[in-house]
């Protein structure tokens, strides 16, 4: 019983996933590769400023990062901390841990 409920739960998790990346390619402003979302570039004074922002608020956020062109850009969402040599910490669960390059980075938004 078990095994059929979790069939059902990861076909209709598979189902809506597809349903709202096609929702993103047909009514998205913003260009969608691979049913991602690419965010404008953002301005280096306006990172600068959110990632503040995160830092001192502890925002989950969601990062983008930059790719190269036709290419999906990679998104993940987390919290950021600052180490004592002001490097970038993503933390996006107890297991996993990125550091993160600013110069690498398209746009921050908070994550809701």
């Amino acid at each position: 019983m078990i095994s059929m409920q979790n069939l059902i739960t990861n076909g209709t998790t598979a189902l809506s996933d597809r349903v709202a990346t096609a929702y993103k390619e047909l009514f998205s402003d913003l260009p969608v590769i691979n049913g991602q979302v690419v965010y404008p570039q953002m301005p280096d004074f306006q990172l600068t400023y959110f990632i503040q922002q995160a830092l001192d608020r502890h925002y989950l956020v969601r990062l983008q990062f930059k790719a190269a062109i036709d290419v999906a850009p990679a998104t993940v969402i987390g919290t950021l901390k600052e180490d004592a040599a002001g490097h970038l910490i993503l933390k996006q669960s107890h297991a996993l841990t990125t550091i993160v390059s600013r110069g690498l980075l398209r746009s921050v938004q908070r994550a809701r």
